[in-house]
């Protein structure tokens, strides 16, 4: 649920959200689309991709298209899941998946004992709901298989860091 108490000190780049897990309500500061495309492009990070109706197929033919420029042993990317209330999009989960079976899912929660956290929060009664949208963060072409999967395994970390995302 939108706080709206809460966003008196919160610019246009952000605002407050508070999920409620298991009787515990805890305020969450969430940057915009823009606010988060904004800084990405503006950091040592240069390869990042807006992809809008993001699918499985969609991943896999854009991988298909720049495989040459991503590097040959680049399988493994770094993405940002948003989620829309009131027509805007915030950033919710990074996640790290796979060029040749990506993972990525724009489901709900599955059961009680479900704890992926973004999916609590969009199982409330707030009106917010994933955006089919996300951001792809590319990294520089690695020298194998494992610091591939390392390296955007630590772009993830830093993606969750510094935009306040959960885990996937």
């Amino acid at each position: 649920m939108q706080d709206k108490d809460m966003n008196k000190n919160v610019g246009a780049d952000k605002d407050k959200f508070t999920i409620s897990c298991y009787g515990i309500e805890l305020p969450f500061e969430w940057y915009s689309m823009e606010y988060i495309l904004k800084e990405l492009r503006n950091s040592k990070l240069k390869n990042v991709v807006k992809m809008e109706k993001a699918t499985k197929a969609k991943i896999k033919k854009y991988y298909k298209e720049n495989k040459e420029n991503l590097g040959e042993n680049n399988r493994f990317f770094t993405y940002i899941k948003f989620f829309n209330v009131n027509g805007k999009n915030y950033g919710i989960v990074a996640g790290k998946t796979n060029y040749t079976n990506p993972d990525l899912l724009f489901d709900s929660r599955n059961g009680e004992k479900d704890n992926r956290y973004a999916r609590i929060f969009l199982n409330n009664p707030s009106g917010a709901e994933w955006s089919e949208t996300i951001v792809i963060v590319n990294h520089e072409s690695s020298a194998s298989e494992y610091a591939d999967n390392q390296a955007a395994l630590f772009i993830e970390c830093y993606l969750q860091r510094k935009f306040n995302l959960l885990d996937s």
